[in-house]
């Protein structure tokens, strides 16, 4: 089960975006700490020898093993385009979670360049989903 499945089940006013019925909720998408997590994973990427393509599998990654679902299928999904400020709040906190979890996992491994950046944020972000409920 991934994130559609668990968030299709949920009440709609348990969730701060109705993504499948339409919504008068403002989103927040200044979120300084998921924004900070996020840049502070690439920029460890970054000093750590990661190229574009790292930095991309990263994103892929870290959003399928979060959520369950590939970037694609959760944006087209939830009906939106991609762009994670326009998530549910769910969905934010566990990439939030896994950009954590990810970081912490590459400096844990020391892990340097592509194949062991990779490696180490797939490790990473599979412990982390244990969290979630879906």
């Amino acid at each position: 089960m991934g994130l559609l499945d668990w968030f299709s089940g949920k009440r709609s006013e348990d969730t701060q975006l109705n993504v499948f019925g339409g919504s008068d909720d403002i989103v927040n998408t200044s979120e300084p700490s998921r924004k900070l997590a996020n840049q502070k994973l690439h920029d460890e990427i970054k000093s750590r020898g990661g190229t574009r393509q790292t930095h991309a599998a990263t994103n892929r990654i870290v959003t399928e093993n979060m959520t369950g679902h590939g970037p694609s299928e959760l944006y087209e999904g939830l009906g939106i385009k991609p762009d994670r400020s326009l998530l549910p709040t769910e969905a934010k906190e566990a990439l939030t979670v896994g950009d954590i979890a990810a970081k912490n996992q590459i400096q844990q491994d020391d892990a340097k360049g592509h194949e062991q950046i990779v490696d180490s944020v797939d490790k990473g972000t599979k412990k982390a989903r244990k969290l979630f409920p879906w």
